[in-house]
């Protein structure tokens, strides 16, 4: 195994700060042969950096070669965006103002009108090709485009519908195709990435065939099992052996340079033969250039030739009969659907004034059944009012009915117990008189009596006075009760009585309330209707306005349309006679147009098969080219031993990665065991001794047997 030493990776001890230059010396090397060390496995873990960022880096470039397209085209697109849109706005009002464009046109209808829509600016002499194509392509259009306006906005837009209809197809036929065109997109786009990993997949494959560490790894696992053949034959003969591996550095080493000059050698073959093919290749891409510049000649007379056709190539057209024979059919079916079309007018007139008509009598029957509704309504409101106050009365009458009879039945009782009473005290007086009466008794018998008798006759005598003054109060009494009692019947009559013209006075109070909320609510539906009325009158008046301009509007159009038609029958007489000299013109050359039409398809295949070559070997150029340019910058590389400015990023790079993270001033030195990542040892000497015994990166635990001192 030669000694490989390895340059473009130096350490990063004893370089300077900012710019750093190759060293003569080698700092670090691999080992001859035998088993791997720990300078090899650093060695391997630095080349595999390096392969990482060399496919960044590759991918950086590749990033900002798009970058740099897509601004520029950014921009592009951007500053045309701005003009376009300004278009489209422009567009919209010269619709909406059809006024402005009449009254432009008829100051003066020669010129080309500039002033529909906005110029496109002038570009520098700077500017691209691309960018220069693209305006003179904007400022094409803006002349069709305005030449194509300018007479659209004259006149008034007719068939609106089927314009609308047409732009819903074309608008769903943009969107599918809007669709496709995603759809390819994202194609590209997957083949673009496919490719760019293919571009990463080789890169890394270069990489890892340069790679001196791989190849030291691959030579050790064959060097073992020489060394075990050597072991076990030549173990006492280490002199010669050492003699031996001199002569063996030496051999590879010459070996080396002879590769490395056969590859040269090799490449300035391919590079020699890429050559003579792109010559070739140009010459062929010249050539069918010429070929295609000779065929769109041949194109552009066929056209020329088409765009003016002759009285005799139109005479024995077919077609041109045939359009004759349309025309008259459709100038046939044209009057056809002008009767039809007054006819219906004239119905729609007479249906029109029936309907207004039948509109009036239903309105006046409508109004009448209402009337007379109305009526009846009142008419049952009165009647029910007149029904509740005989109601009222009846109740206030019966009530009062039923309060006198239980107080004459009273009365009537009180009566028979006096009647009662007096008819008891008449018998009692009757029955004293005839027992105490003096003058039934004769003196004899009275003389005859005891003293005891005669002085309980006496007694009785004065108990017959008493008795008859208490009679006599009694019926002063009861006469005077009598009275009373009269007295408080007809005060309780007249009570009653009171309290029925109180309730009477109450419903009619009631009623009277009741008519007049009736009336409050009659009188908010009349303020309510007479309202409504005067906005009915109102808009009745706007729309009489109305009516009156669409007349005029109407009558105006009536003339203006007399005129049109009139210019319609005398350019469609004219268009008649053009019509039939086209149809001549267009029957004889319709035969040569299907001829020449044979030829151009023919032509526009080969065409397209020669531009399907011309755009493989475009393709195949563009490969080779940047073969080529690629071979010459390796060749320009191993022949200068000069560093770039990406190398030396490289090597910033790895000098950010080789130094502490916790400090950013010493190098890793240290690896920890447990989970594999590298400080410094003055910054895992700190943590010890602070017993912060974690790892700063994955927090994983450590002590000091888990320490492995390494070199980078």
């Amino acid at each position: 195994m030669p000694s490989s030493k390895r340059g473009d990776i130096p350490s990063f001890e004893d370089r300077p700060s900012k710019r750093m230059k190759r060293s003569d010396t080698p700092l670090e090397e691999l080992t001859d042969g035998g088993l791997l060390s720990q300078d090899d496995v650093v060695y391997y873990q630095k080349e595999a950096i390096y392969r990482l960022l060399n496919t960044i880096r590759h991918r950086n470039q590749r990033l900002r070669k798009e970058v740099k397209k897509m601004n520029g085209k950014y921009t592009i697109l951007s500053k045309y965006y701005h003009i376009i849109n300004n278009w489209w706005s422009e567009i919209i009002d010269n619709f909406k103002n059809f006024d402005l464009i009449t009254k432009i046109e008829n100051e003066d209808g020669s010129e080309f009108n500039q002033h529909l829509l906005i110029s496109v600016p002038e570009m520098n002499d700077r500017t691209s090709g691309e960018t220069k194509a693209l305006t003179e392509e904007l400022k094409e259009k803006r002349e069709k485009l305005i030449a194509l306006l300018q007479p659209i906005l004259s006149l008034p837009v007719t068939n609106r519908d089927d314009k609308l209809l047409e732009l819903e197809d074309s608008f769903t036929n943009l969107n599918a195709f809007k669709s496709n065109l995603e759809g390819e997109n994202k194609m590209l786009k997957e083949k673009i990435e496919d490719l760019n990993q293919e571009l990463d997949k080789y890169i890394k494959k270069v990489d890892v065939k340069k790679s001196k560490s791989l190849d030291r790894i691959s030579d050790n696992l064959h060097d073992r099992e020489e060394l075990k053949e050597e072991e076990e034959g030549k173990k006492g003969n280490t002199n010669s052996s050492s003699s031996v591996d001199g002569n063996i550095e030496g051999e590879s080493s010459l070996k080396e340079a002879q590769a490395v000059k056969y590859e040269l050698e090799d490449l300035k073959v391919a590079f020699s033969s890429l050559k003579n093919e792109h010559k070739n290749v140009k010459e062929q891409l010249q050539k069918e250039l010429t070929n295609i510049s000779v065929l769109q000649k041949e194109i552009s007379g066929l056209r020329s030739r088409l765009s003016n056709l002759s009285e005799d190539d139109l005479k024995g057209s077919p077609a041109y009969q045939s359009v004759i024979t349309r025309n008259s059919e459709l100038t046939a079916q044209l009057n056809q659907i002008k009767f039809n079309s007054s006819k219906i007018e004239s119905q729609l007139y007479d249906m029109e004034s029936n309907l207004t008509a039948h509109k009036k009598q239903l309105e006046d029957d409508a109004k009448s059944q209402i009337a007379a509704n109305a009526a009846y309504i009142t008419k049952l409101e009165s009647d029910i009012n007149r029904i509740r106050a005989d109601r009222d009365k009846l109740r206030s009458e019966n009530n009062i009915l039923k309060a006198e009879k239980g107080k004459t039945e009273l009365c009537d009782e009180y009566r028979q117990l006096n009647e009662s009473l007096q008819k008891r005290l008449d018998e009692l007086i009757v029955t004293s008189k005839i027992e105490m009466d003096p003058e039934d008794g004769s003196v004899d018998d009275i003389k005859e009596e005891t003293p005891d008798k005669i002085s309980l006759i006496r007694k009785n005598k004065l108990l017959i006075k008493e008795l008859k003054q208490m009679e006599e109060a009694f019926t002063s009494i009861r006469k005077s009760f009598a009275t009373k009692l009269s007295r408080y019947v007809e005060s309780d009559a007249y009570i009653n009585k009171l309290s029925v013209e109180k309730s009477r006075a109450d419903e009619k109070y009631f009623q009277a309330m009741r008519a007049k909320d009736a009336l409050t609510a009659q009188n908010k539906i009349l303020k309510g209707s007479i309202s409504k009325q005067a906005d009915l009158i109102d808009v009745l008046r706007s729309n009489e306005k109305r009516l009156i301009e669409k007349l005029d509007v109407e009558k105006s159009l009536y003339s203006k349309l007399k005129e049109v038609e009139s210019l319609y029958t005398n350019d469609l007489m004219y268009q008649k006679n053009a019509s039939r000299e086209a149809e001549i013109k267009l029957s004889s050359t319709k035969k040569e147009f299907d001829s020449l039409k044979t030829e151009l398809f023919g032509k526009q295949e080969a065409l397209g098969e020669k531009d399907k070559v011309i755009s493989s070997l475009n393709s195949k150029n563009e490969s080779n080219e940047s073969k080529v340019h690629e071979l010459e910058k390796l060749i320009a590389k191993y022949r200068s031993n000069s560093r770039s400015a990406e190398d030396d990023a490289i090597d910033q790079a790895l000098l950010t990665m080789t130094k502490c993270q916790l400090c950013n001033k010493n190098f890793k030195n240290v690896t920890l065991k447990s989970c594999g990542h590298c400080f410094c040892s003055e910054c895992i000497h700190n943590r010890l001794a602070s017993r912060m015994r974690k790892c700063p990166s994955c927090n994983k635990q450590f002590s000091n047997y888990d320490l492995l001192s390494i070199h980078l």
